[in-house]
């Protein structure tokens, strides 16, 4: 992907996020959260331990994608997002995150763009699919 952030139109996608979650990595956001639910730290009946979801958040965020770039003097904001759970990821799986953007519209004279995130595992299992709407700004000079 060539364009930056702003540019991106209907159609157009991000290259595609690799990640491998170990059971270090899940075990820093789970002391960060504060969460100690066993099914995040032990094997369940379904299997190993449940990634947690801030660290699926954190990955299904579009500017976790490698070719995610913003223009120079320009910011980002999500200003909504909505996001549905279809499966648990599971520790010491890849998780393949891919970002499409799907709409773009005005708003009290803001542009926004729509972008879809969908996250599926290393056997095609799909864990979430996110709808992010973003905004673009200018930084002013100091």
């Amino acid at each position: 992907m060539e364009k930056f952030a702003h540019e991106l139109q209907p159609g157009d996608r991000y290259d595609p996020l690799e990640v491998w979650v170990s059971p270090e990595l899940n075990q820093q956001i789970l002391f960060a959260q504060e969460d100690f639910d066993p099914r995040y730290f032990d094997e369940t009946e379904f299997g190993p331990p449940y990634v947690h979801p801030t660290l699926l958040l954190i990955f299904s965020a579009n500017t976790k994608s490698p070719s995610f770039r913003l223009a120079p003097g320009t910011g980002s904001i999500l200003a909504e997002a909505t996001t549905e759970f279809f499966n648990p990821a599971h520790v010491n799986k890849k998780l393949h995150i891919s970002w499409k953007t799907t709409d773009t519209y005005e708003k009290r004279g803001r542009k926004y763009q729509v972008m879809e995130a969908s996250m599926v595992d290393e056997d095609g299992l799909k864990i979430l699919r996110r709808d992010l709407h973003l905004t673009f700004f200018e930084h002013e000079p100091k």
